[in-house]
């Protein structure tokens, strides 16, 4: 690969691939900064904003590892056995490494607050959570960096104002225990998906005093936040920006939800009756469809809406840049921490498409991401066939990690 002063979309990672395969899968401070010294011209948010620019303090280490990772669902978050075996050894060294293998460099482990925090008074469950810790320091052993995430998905809870200062009490002690963990290794993500629909600006608050609790006992740590509505680009845009530089931006995304939702029968009611919806999208794509969806009027005007829209990789990247022009004009980085396709009734080809163009538009503009999940339906959904873990193919080939 030849050396230009302003590199290609998706040069960079490569660049520093090329240069960990003949040397070593890590690199200390000074020999990145040494190799990047030539790149950061290009190495941007989007192409009009370059990091040297930027008012992060992130480093760019800690970028690169956020670059490709996967959710991991089923440890710590909606456990189906709750037992020492379960919280032990749910993921084996031998899987971890295999995670890393693939070309992951980091995973999210999603953790639900009741399995690790006193739900009244905000205390760490201690067994739970040197658990926790044993989970990190095997992720670390196999070279992937952790993004610690407190998964919480009960939306009483988090407008509970008791519950809220337990919470505050709670990440205050967790934070203290993480620290002992390599801050280059390890990232603390405040919450998954606030809502606080009608009660945005509260979520402002809250997040600004978390985020003091945490800095207060993880003073290295890098930090991830997100904004309210679920934590997607509207919501994002509606973030008001912590005054901490060490902090990652995340924001999920499932755009379009006709198609990476078809089917799945918790969703909308419109999603429900959806099979064999195709991606890119046009009225011609989608005509076939209507017929079949005659007793289902809000259905079939879902999908008529969705043909119409051409949703295709010019169109997510229309989407995104929603959010990449916010994190521009404030000069910090992102992260797309969840995305994925329900897979039973979607067409392998289509999911292949739209996982393509998904993570070429992330890749063009130096968005790291997690795809949902590594246990779990609509990303890399882990089974074991013989003993041994595989991984969808579909899914993994689009993104450009290696199969298996």
């Amino acid at each position: 690969m030849a050396w230009s002063p302003v590199p290609s979309a998706g040069d960079y990672w490569k660049l520093l691939n090329m240069h960990t395969m003949k040397t070593t899968p890590y690199l200390d401070r000074r020999e990145f900064l040494r190799l990047s010294a030539c790149l950061i011209g290009g190495l941007t948010l989007y192409p009009q904003s370059g990091w040297a620019a930027s008012q992060s303090d992130v480093p760019a280490l800690r970028l690169e590892r956020l670059s490709t990772g996967a959710n991991v669902c089923r440890w710590f978050r909606f456990p189906r056995r709750d037992s020492a075996e379960h919280f032990n050894n749910y993921i084996p060294e031998s899987e971890a490494t295999l995670m890393a293998e693939l070309g992951l460099k980091h995973v999210r482990l999603c953790i639900q607050p009741r399995v690790l925090m006193g739900r009244t008074d905000g205390s760490v469950i201690v067994e739970r959570a040197q658990q926790v810790e044993a989970a990190l320091r095997r992720f670390h052993r196999a070279g992937l960096a952790v993004v610690v995430d407190i998964h919480n998905e009960d939306r009483n809870d988090e407008l509970n104002p008791e519950w809220q200062n337990a919470f505050l009490k709670f990440w205050s002690t967790l934070a203290s225990r993480l620290s002992a963990f390599d801050p280059d290794l390890t990232v603390l993500e405040i919450i998954n998906e606030p809502v606080f629909r009608g009660r945005e600006s509260e979520w402002d608050a809250l997040n600004a005093r978390l985020a003091a609790a945490i800095r207060q006992s993880a003073p290295q740590h890098t930090i991830m936040t997100t904004g309210p509505n679920w934590g997607g680009i509207d919501g994002l845009k509606r973030l008001t920006v912590l005054p901490d530089k060490n902090v990652v931006y995340s924001f999920h995304c499932y755009d379009p939800f006709p198609f990476t939702h078809q089917g799945a029968t918790w969703s909308s009611e419109e999603v429900k009756p959806l099979r064999g919806v195709p991606y890119p999208s046009s009225p011609e794509a989608v005509a076939p469809l209507l017929a079949g969806l005659e007793a289902h009027p809000g259905s079939r005007r879902m999908i008529e809406r969705y043909g119409n829209e051409h949703w295709n990789k010019a169109k997510l990247a229309a989407r995104f840049k929603e959010g990449i022009e916010w994190g521009a004009r404030h000069g910090v980085p992102l992260y797309c921490g969840e995305f994925g396709v329900f897979p039973p009734h979607a067409n392998p080809e289509h999911r292949a498409n739209w996982f393509r163009d998904f993570g070429q538009v992330l890749a063009e503009h130096r968005i790291g991401w997690s795809v949902w999940g590594w246990d779990e339906g609509f990303g890399l959904s882990r089974r074991y066939v013989d003993g041994q873990p595989v991984v969808d193919q579909v899914v993994a080939r689009a993104l450009g990690l290696k199969a298996a």
